[in-house]
């Protein structure tokens, strides 16, 4: 039987254990120019004692190593700098949305990029968080991401303006978008979510428990032994994350910012 991702209301205490979180793992916020939900998450955050923010990948609908692109974001940016500027730590674990990110989005964010995976240990429990893309069978995107993050793509990139990169940038986000569409469609009666089992189990290789987001579910499960994690995304004004107590105790926090 699946185990179950504790699950609270925000603002529910636990008694004696009612302390703030050490950790706060969100992902999936596919930002588009808008400041969203996330905003408010952070005006949350920035409200509360310093812990540490991991946030696995997809922040963004797309990143462009430019200018342009960080100050589209800056409501979002200006608030992570904030959180840093108190004591926060901030990691980002890049996800298929941030595939080109380099030091630009490490220092508009004051978040130090991971890839493929972030290693913690909490409460003597070791966790290793990922993105979640490279747990899928797609042999396709699979190709795609090396490509993009090889040195012959960078090369030739570089001979461009980035307002070259945003075009195929956005080009690129809208075949997504169309793609997941149909697969929508094709897919409405069925359940079935295709991770591999086996990436899971060397993805999750050494750690007691995987976290991973990219399929925009919110469960606890067994995957081929591996105490697995998917924290949710962000769609309209719900959010999703997983908040990580001294205790080792990783609850699930669903929240509607539309309702204040």
């Amino acid at each position: 039987m699946a185990a179950q991702l504790e699950r609270k209301a925000p603002g529910a205490g636990h008694g004696e254990q009612s302390a703030f979180p050490l950790l706060y793992v969100a992902g999936d916020v596919h930002l588009d120019g808008s400041a969203g939900a996330f905003a408010p998450f952070l005006d949350i955050l920035l409200g509360r004692p310093a812990a540490r923010l991991v946030i696995l990948g997809d922040l963004f609908d797309y990143w462009v190593e430019s200018p342009a692109v960080a100050r589209r974001h800056d409501g979002v940016l200006e608030r992570l700098r904030r959180l840093n500027g108190r004591g926060w730590r901030l990691d980002l674990v890049c996800g298929n949305r941030e595939l080109v990110a380099g030091r630009r989005l490490e220092v508009a964010s004051a978040s130090t990029l991971h890839w493929p995976s972030l290693d913690l240990t909490l409460g003597g429990r070791r966790l290793r968080v990922v993105h979640g893309d490279r747990l899928c069978y797609d042999p396709g995107y699979r190709f795609y991401a090396a490509w993009m993050r090889s040195f012959f793509w960078r090369a030739f990139a570089a001979c461009f303006p980035p307002l070259v990169h945003e075009g195929i940038a956005r080009w690129l986000r809208a075949a997504s978008q169309a793609g997941q569409e149909r697969r929508r469609r094709e897919s409405a009666r069925r359940t079935r979510v295709f991770i591999d089992r086996r990436r899971v189990q060397g993805a999750a290789r050494g750690a007691d428990t995987l976290i991973a987001g990219h399929i925009h579910q919110a469960w606890r499960r067994r995957i081929g032994g591996v105490d697995m994690i998917l924290v949710g995304d962000w769609p309209a004004s719900r959010g999703h994350w997983v908040e990580g107590y001294a205790d080792g105790r990783l609850v699930h926090i669903e929240r509607d910012f539309g309702q204040g």
